[in-house]
């Protein structure tokens, strides 16, 4: 009896020792699964997926304000390039200059998204090519007037020189 008593409490034993670790295995991974659902789950993806759709948003905002201002720009270029302050046109100076503020406003409106720095730039680097332009021509027409005033100059001293040979 004592050999019967034994086995059937070793399989007892056994079968509760099954039970108890099959309950533990169960219990740790529905702890486990809950862990991970809340803590790691949709919360965080969710706020990652909004952050993704609000860049690609900012970033498609961007793309179609430089697609609008990119006519502008071009429209600037090819103006300050006709650009002809002999002609004495202040509707076309004030036209470029505006165009130009406008362009620089960007950057203000914008002023949380670093990438509209660069309409501000372009917008600076135009005015000083207007401005380059403007001086260039005042200089270009200084030193034609200085060398017409030098012309005139020798002209006049040759005509003195020959007066002077005459009198002699």
């Amino acid at each position: 009896m004592s050999e019967n008593n034994k086995t059937t409490r070793n399989r007892r034993e056994h079968i509760t020792g099954f039970i108890y670790v099959t309950l533990l295995f169960v219990i740790a991974t529905a702890v486990c699964c809950i862990c991970i659902s809340h803590y790691s789950g949709n919360r965080k993806s969710v706020a990652r997926k909004e952050f993704a759709i609000a860049k690609m948003g900012r970033i498609h905002q961007f793309q179609s304000v430089q697609g609008e201002q990119m006519t502008v720009i071009d429209s600037i270029y090819n103006k300050i390039k006709a650009f002809n302050p002999e002609v004495q046109a202040s509707y076309e100076e004030n036209d470029i200059k505006y165009y130009l503020n406008e362009i620089k406003s960007l950057q203000t409106q914008y002023g949380y998204d670093k990438r509209y720095k660069v309409f501000y730039q372009v917008a600076g680097f135009y005015n000083m090519w207007f401005a380059d332009r403007k001086e260039l021509w005042s200089k270009t027409q200084n030193i034609n007037s200085f060398r017409k005033n030098l012309e005139d100059c020798e002209i006049g001293l040759q005509k003195k020189k020959e007066e002077l040979k005459t009198k002699k």
